[in-house]
């Protein structure tokens, strides 16, 4: 699943290619894809509209087109991209001769139509924490959200407490802050606390300095692979020596998910 770095590569691309550019057409092909719109008024709110600007807010890009505002998650496999594909879940025709297409392997993607003026308030995004580079992530909040006894790596996937990390930067941050994953977030030390606060920003950054992380599906506009998998220290990385101290890197599951990390260096 594309996760903050991945999807803030997209939207960077995105402003450049399409801001400022009209809506001249549209097609829906996957009817899945809308959850509260059909695409006759999606026609009628966009169609001839200037795209004034793409934003993110944690993983889902928004794209302002004035008085309403299109939200798309992207999901398991999502993929916006402007080269011509098969089988593409919705077709955005621009002036200018660009086109934005969807691919979406697995259909999970989701499409909102929603007031730009209500944005923040309404679903997908009502109900989002926090979030990295935002003037709401702060320390002290942070500290806040780790007094319950959550394991400290589901807390850091709630994106309701943290939004826009997801598996691949959870074990990374954690493995970069020497914290087990299965802690009780209760029990960091405030230093503890302030060292994760930290490094979930910097490796955030640096995933995004490197265009993302392409382990499966994730490609960046133009199709190519991000570059931030050649950096991983811990995701992905079963049975391997670990790059500290050459202990190997062991697999657990947490709430069904796959978590790497340093039975020795996170002890």
């Amino acid at each position: 699943m594309p996760e903050l770095p991945e999807v803030e590569t997209l939207r960077r691309a995105l402003a450049q290619e399409l801001e400022g550019c009209t809506l001249t057409a549209l097609k829906i092909y996957e009817p899945r894809l809308l959850q509260n719109a059909s695409e006759q008024e999606l026609q009628r709110a966009l169609v001839g509209r200037r795209l004034r600007a793409v934003r993110r807010r944690a993983k889902c890009l928004l794209f302002d087109f004035g008085e309403h505002t299109v939200i798309l998650h992207l999901r398991m496999t999502g993929w916006p991209t402007l080269s011509p594909i098969e089988n593409p879940r919705f077709v955005f025709a621009f002036a200018g001769n660009k086109t934005l297409y969807l691919h979406d392997t697995r259909r999970l993607a989701t499409l909102h139509l929603v007031p730009s003026a209500r944005a923040d308030k309404l679903p997908p995004l009502a109900g989002l924490g926090i979030e990295p580079f935002q003037p709401s992530y702060k320390f002290e909040d942070f500290v806040t959200l780790l007094q319950t006894d959550q394991e400290i790596k589901k807390l850091l996937l709630d994106q309701r407490k943290i939004a826009g990390i997801g598996n691949i930067y959870a074990c990374e941050a954690l493995f970069a802050s020497k914290i087990h994953p299965q802690r009780p977030a209760r029990t960091l030390a405030r230093s503890e606390a302030r060292r994760l606060f930290v490094q979930i920003e910097e490796i955030l950054s640096r995933a995004i300095a490197e265009q993302g992380t392409s382990v499966r599906t994730y490609r960046v506009l133009t199709g190519e692979s991000g570059n931030f998998q050649n950096f991983l220290r811990v995701y992905d990385r079963e049975g391997e020596p670990c790059l500290r101290c050459r202990t190997p890197i062991v697999r657990i599951t947490q709430g069904g998910r796959g978590t790497y990390l340093c039975p020795k260096c996170q002890a």
